[in-house]
């Protein structure tokens, strides 16, 4: 087992670093005080996909859980830097399994990774106004590409206002 090398001030310190670079996403979404949590994503002894673990008094807490994967020295493992969501579930205890820790009669609870929710920015979808329905096409004049004349594509190939639909010609002006 590797020992990390990070003295407990310094992981306080990295540990708000890595949660304020989170922040503005957090304010994004509207997430005040959110628990946020580092951890590793690793696959235990015996299991086929990836876990992080959680302590129970973690859990306790009866909120969700953010976190951020990364190595034993708290540096980001995902170039990325991915933020992911655990949603409180108040039956852990009994979905969950738990694993006694090295060493010591401590226990954490294992999670899967596919359990996890990926926090992405929300996206910045506008909003188009419409004010009057004399801008919609008449569907009479606005046929399927099936019932485009000739006389259609000319005015199309040709950047000339020559169909016999108006709307076509207002396109091409």
């Amino acid at each position: 087992m590797a020992i990390s090398t990070v003295t407990k001030p310094d992981k306080k310190k990295i540990h708000q670093e890595l949660k304020d670079y989170h922040q503005p996403l957090f304010t994004e979404l509207g997430i005040e005080d959110p628990f946020f949590v580092t951890s590793m994503a690793y696959k235990p002894i015996g299991k086929t996909e990836k876990y992080i673990s959680l302590f129970p008094s973690q859990m306790k807490r009866g909120v969700d859980i953010y976190t951020e994967f990364t190595n034993k020295d708290l540096k980001p493992d995902d170039p990325a830097r991915n933020l992911y969501k655990w949603r409180f579930n108040p039956h852990w205890s009994e979905e969950y399994e738990a694993v006694e820790i090295e060493g010591s009669t401590d226990y954490r609870y294992l999670i899967p990774v596919s359990e996890l929710i990926l926090l992405e920015r929300p996206s910045n979808s506008e909003v188009v106004a419409f004010n009057d329905f004399a801008d919609i096409m008449d569907p009479d004049q606005d046929c399927p590409i099936d019932q485009m004349t000739v006389r259609d594509l000319a005015a199309i190939l040709l950047k000339k206002p020559v169909s016999k639909k108006k709307w076509l010609n207002d396109l091409i002006k």
